[in-house]
């Protein structure tokens, strides 16, 4: 098997994959056919031309604890049936693991048993709340907001990257391909209140329900302002649908009666750590000194820190304060340390270790379509 990136010349052993796997009509010889993202990962045949499986790999930037980490996200994971088992995914994510110079790597798993196997684990939850416009009363209504239509697009991105930086793990964008440029034709709005707050919006008049693709603010004031612009829909619709809000939003908050509202939490994602080194790296850590050592999978690393600044060492040490998986040592530096004693995959040799300290439960929370 020979794991190497697919080119344009590829692109008919790509529908093939592709057409079977997710099972659709394809014209695989269409001339007009393009490989759906620009960088592909393939599993060929020792021939080099026939195509097992493949997956896309998006290059992003993630937010990390104040700085920025490079983020493999991972999407169209496809194998023909005639070769699901016989490892050819597997050597895909190997590959991407060890050969590709990512931090970390985040997907939408289609089944969290199967990717946890790889080492992806869960970093949270989202949250879709359906509310009446009546429970948002306590919103002032204004007219304070604009509408995006392709124009200032910087503008647009500055308020979005200052709004996500509270997340951990949320995607620094670059451009604006995530809000439509043409909103009377896509019928997709978004929204910009005051350079402070956005929401991407879209109507479906047979529910009579605004359905809220994003929602973006870094204040009280912002979330105010964006959520009383929407209530300008009220006169037309009767509900508003928060379709993706981190776990703990301050907008449930706001709502005057949660019992007539549906909320639901559904998984915001799953994240794998590609490189240790580098998360341990980003971390932030408190001006105290202190130092700690730590064992993930095979590698060892010593971590110390003071006034002066932080120091990542590769170890030898036998006995390092705390052993782990790759999957809890993703759990832990990228969203957390919240249930260490129900983690058979922690082994926790000194429990006075700082280590236990510097890693407080993050709100961890990822958007962009894959």
């Amino acid at each position: 098997m020979i794991i190497r990136f697919l080119t344009q010349n590829d692109v008919i052993e790509h529908n093939k994959v592709s057409s079977q796997a997710f099972v659709y009509s394809c014209d695989i010889h269409d001339p007009a056919s393009t490989l759906p993202c620009e960088k592909m990962l393939g599993a060929f045949d020792n021939d080099n031309k026939t195509l097992f499986a493949d997956l896309e790999i998006h290059e992003k930037k993630c937010n990390y604890d104040g700085g920025v980490l490079t983020c493999a996200a991972v999407g169209g994971v496809a194998a023909k049936p005639e070769h699901r088992g016989k490892g050819a995914v597997k050597a895909l994510f190997r590959h991407l693991f060890n050969e590709t110079g990512y931090d970390i790597s985040v997907l939408y798993p289609f089944s969290e048993e199967y990717y946890r196997k790889l080492g992806y684990e869960r970093v949270g939850n989202a949250v879709s709340a359906t509310v009446p416009f009546r429970a948002l009363a306590d919103f002032k209504r204004n007219q304070d907001a604009t509408l995006y239509e392709g124009n200032d697009a910087e503008r647009l991105l500055k308020v979005y990257n200052r709004c996500a930086e509270r997340y951990n793990l949320s995607f620094v964008r670059e451009t604006a391909e995530e809000f439509s440029d043409r909103p009377y034709l896509s019928q997709s709005y978004t929204y910009l209140w005051e350079n402070r707050s956005l929401a991407t919006i879209s109507v479906d008049r047979a529910k009579s329900t605004v359905f809220v693709k994003e929602l973006w603010f870094d204040s009280c004031e912002s979330l105010c302002g964006i959520v009383g612009f929407l209530r300008n829909f009220e006169a037309n619709q009767n509900t508003v649908c928060f379709q993706n809000l981190p776990e703990g939003s301050p907008l449930l908050r706001f709502i005057k009666d949660t019992r007539k509202c549906e909320i639901t939490l559904h998984n915001v994602g799953a994240a794998r750590i590609l490189n240790v080194e580098a998360v341990l790296r980003a971390h932030r850590y408190p001006v105290r000194d202190g130092s700690f050592t730590m064992r993930v999978g095979s590698e060892s690393f010593r971590a110390s820190f003071s006034e002066n600044g932080v120091e990542i060492a590769r170890t030898g040490v036998r006995e390092p304060d705390v052993s782990m998986d790759i999957g809890a040592a993703s759990r832990i530096l990228l969203c957390g340390l919240t249930d260490a004693e129900y983690m058979p995959e922690l082994t926790v040799r000194n429990p006075d270790s700082c280590f236990f300290r510097l890693f407080p439960p993050k709100t961890s929370f990822f958007t962009d379509s894959l």
